[in-house]
């Protein structure tokens, strides 16, 4: 919602909030794919602030993300309503490179 409004500095700091509390679920529980996903969102949800962080920032949230997904992938753990991994890699592709 911050970020359809323009507020992109409510938005990263709504994010990054977010993004504490999926980081304190998924180490309480590593076993529990729904808080994984959860956390690898945030992660790929901070990655897509365009204008509020650095493409280094951006680059390292995308990243974590899809490393997760990508695990727990592997694993068998991540039901296709899951998968954001396409997307994240779209979200990369999009960045310069570096």
């Amino acid at each position: 919602m911050l970020v359809a409004q323009g507020d992109g500095p409510g938005a990263l700091a709504a994010y990054r909030k977010a993004l504490g509390i999926a980081e304190a679920l998924a180490a309480r529980d590593p076993a529990n794919t729904q808080w994984q996903t959860d956390l690898a969102v945030s992660c790929a949800k901070l990655g897509s602030l365009a204008h509020v962080q650095s493409l280094g920032v951006r680059r390292e949230h995308l990243r974590r993300g899809r490393r997760i997904l990508a695990k727990l992938k592997k694993q068998g753990r991540l039901q296709p309503n899951q998968d954001w991994i396409e997307w994240i890699d779209s979200k990369l592709a999009q960045l310069p490179p570096g």
